[in-house]
């Protein structure tokens, strides 16, 4: 008899869908079981609380495996609840990164969801058809393999409250042996107009930072797919996607020469097919070559991001991290990363690593709050004692709602726990960083700014002394802007816990889950007023922004010509920026600067150089490619309402939107 398992990586759909890209790791765990077992087995992956609903309706599944992390275990938990309360002779299996690595603290994470009956830690593929065997042995009979204490490699559980541990199995060294999740259309469902792809072309990473789950020695060797593989993968996807987004999920691209081939592979894709309009990935941190190839390649379409964290000497040392030199980082167009509040970790440290990303020229930095994830060495017991690293709970955002499962209304909400002070940074530090990062959030992401900052480049302002201008203005502006500081911080201060408890305690109560999807509660707060800001507010930061571009240029701005221009380019700029999402605005006006060549040159060339002293009538307006892409977004992220806008804005490349100019004519 077929031995049915089914396989769920679920996200949370309570606001939109949170998790927006395919289930990629549980589905080539997947499609190695149905490889190596055959006929044997029955296997199908879910995505979707409601699709996994409907099979269950219908289906038994001998083994329910789940791929659990932060954001979706309690989700994964109560399907696995009522599934075992349904059929008690079913086994739950679940797997993935956030998983503690102290053997007491592995009890402790099963002994407090009892649902699990197994877990697989570290990679899957081949733990899983050894754990099935061990079951198969058995008659399938969790509880006697749990009886006879079994040693099953690579997975862990619980008997009479004991933790048992079998021995970690070894990585895969052919990465090929594993079926592509794509090329037999296993992954075929997904292609929906919503989820994102994701594909893996290596596996591992050699460094040790201590947030990471890749931190320890386990996954320090990185093995690699096969550039055909990885080719016909690449085909395969691009000729069916319908989404602007595309994911690599490599901890390293870049860091193999051959990932150069990947990227002619996917730049000719793209030509091709004008799809994907935006590819994400993690560049290599230290090979500055390839990675330089690999944008160029790609060149605009590219979204590489630099997991910098942080610039100070100190707090790298703290957590095993070596960063490229800035020399480097300044030559490659990217996204940069930086967390607050890392062990060592300080305001003065804070500022600074922004400051410097800053004149290294980048246009999106992302701070990030320091979350302590289950099995990274920061978060262990040692690390949080060490460097008195005090934490708070709350809702994560975007991952709650009420779902029916099996008959049952069940309301899930799941916590994540951030760290909000320490023995080098205070509270009140931490709130200083955080209205900073709002800072860098609506005045320099996305390229908001960039046109003036090139022009405020030529006359050696800095982009950290912009910044720290405009910084003391927003939050203490008599404006709205200074009320959405002060809401930041109170909103910092009140949706914060001491206690999973007390979380749980909150959200329990009468319709307060309701008050999360409804966007009462649980809204993120830096996406929450970025969103206001930039949708609402643009005309009064282009007030802030050229006001304080005017005075840092000091006797610079005399000239009538220079006067004219930063005037004229206000102007501009708020004409392409403005409503960027409406694509059937379009403004005319006369100038007299040569924008459209300015626009084309990347805002490189001097701007006094494409004077245009009669003056010519311009159109500023969205292109059909750009109506045709934000069309798109808008439909992926469910953007006309406000938590599917807060959404688009942080995920959506925004400086594609805004509107080109032409001679009018």
């Amino acid at each position: 008899m077929t031995v049915k398992i089914s396989f769920a990586d679920l996200t949370h759909t309570g606001q939109k869908i949170h998790a927006n890209v395919f289930p990629l790791g549980i589905s080539m765990v997947a499609a190695y079981a149905k490889q190596e077992l055959g006929d044997e087995i029955d296997v199908e992956v879910f995505r979707y609380p409601d699709d996994f609903n409907a099979y269950l309706e219908e289906n038994q599944p001998r083994i329910a495996a789940f791929s659990c992390l932060g954001w979706n275990v309690n989700l994964a938990c109560q399907f696995a609840r009522l599934i075992k309360e349904r059929w008690p002779k079913t086994t739950t299996v679940f797997g993935n990164v956030n998983f503690p690595t102290d053997p007491e603290e592995q009890r402790d994470f099963l002994a407090a969801r009892p649902a699990i009956d197994f877990y697989i830690q570290n990679e899957g593929e081949w733990p899983f058809v050894a754990f099935y065997e061990a079951l198969r042995d058995v008659g399938f009979d969790a509880a006697k393999l749990k009886a006879a204490r079994t040693l099953v490699p690579s997975t862990r559980y619980l008997a009479d409250g004991e933790l048992v541990a079998g021995e970690m199995m070894e990585r895969i060294v052919d990465m090929d042996t594993i079926p592509s999740v794509y090329l037999g259309g296993f992954s075929d469902k997904f292609f929906d107009g919503v989820l994102a792809p994701m594909m893996e072309t290596s596996r591992g990473c050699p460094y040790s930072c201590t947030f990471c789950v890749s931190a320890d020695r386990y996954h320090s060797k990185v093995r690699r797919f096969s550039q055909e593989r990885i080719n016909a993968e690449l085909d395969y996807i691009i000729q069916r996607t319908t989404v602007n987004e595309f994911f690599i999920t490599d901890d390293n691209f870049g860091i193999f020469k051959e990932d150069i081939d990947t990227a002619r592979h996917l730049a000719s894709l793209q030509a091709k097919y004008g799809l994907p309009k935006r590819s994400y990935l993690a560049a290599a941190k230290n090979n500055k070559a390839n990675v330089i190839k690999i944008s160029k390649i790609i060149d605009g379409d590219l979204y590489p991001s630099a997991a910098i964290q942080t610039t100070d000497e100190e707090v790298l040392q703290i957590i095993k991290r070596t960063n490229p030199p800035m020399e480097d980082l300044a030559e490659i167009e990217n996204s940069v990363e930086i967390i607050l509040n890392l062990p060592g970790d300080s305001k003065r440290a804070h500022f600074k690593s922004i400051f410097d990303m800053l004149d290294t020229g980048s246009t999106l930095i992302r701070c990030y709050q320091f979350t302590l994830l289950e099995g990274t060495p920061a978060a262990n017991k040692e690390s949080r004692k060490k460097f008195a690293l005090e934490t708070k709970f709350r809702v994560t955002p975007r991952c709650f709602g009420s779902y029916t499962i099996m008959g049952e209304k069940v309301d899930v909400v799941e916590t994540e726990e951030i760290c909000i002070s320490s023995s080098t940074m205070t509270f009140e530090d931490y709130c200083d960083c955080r209205a900073l990062n709002l800072t860098i959030e609506i005045f320099i992401n996305d390229a908001i700014f960039y046109e003036l900052l090139k022009f405020l480049d030529r006359y050696g302002v800095s982009r950290s002394e912009f910044v720290k201008e405009v910084h003391a203005l927003a939050v203490n502006g008599d404006n709205i802007l200074a009320e959405f500081y002060r809401g930041l911080i109170d909103d910092e201060k009140e949706k914060l816990w001491n206690h999973p408890d007390d979380v749980t305690a909150f959200v329990t109560q009468p319709g307060v889950v309701q008050g999360y999807i409804d966007g009462t509660y649980g809204v993120h707060e830096i996406r929450k007023y970025r969103t206001k800001v930039l949708t609402q507010h643009m005309d009064l930061l282009h007030e802030i922004a050229f006001d304080v571009g005017r005075q840092l240029m000091g006797e610079e701005i005399q000239d009538k010509n220079v006067d004219l221009y930063m005037s004229e380019l206000k102007e501009f700029s708020l004409m392409r920026k403005n409503n960027f999402l409406n694509s059937d605005k379009t403004y005319t006006q006369v100038f007299h600067f040569d924008f459209a060549k300015l626009v084309a040159s990347d805002f490189m060339c001097d701007p006094l150089l494409v004077m245009i002293p009669e003056g010519v009538r311009m159109k500023v307006l969205h292109s059909p490619e750009q109506r045709q892409m934000i069309k798109g977004w808008i439909s992926q992220y469910a953007a006309t309402s406000e938590s599917g806008l807060q959404w688009l804005l942080m995920r959506a490349e925004l400086s594609a939107m805004y509107r080109v100019a032409g001679a009018e004519g």
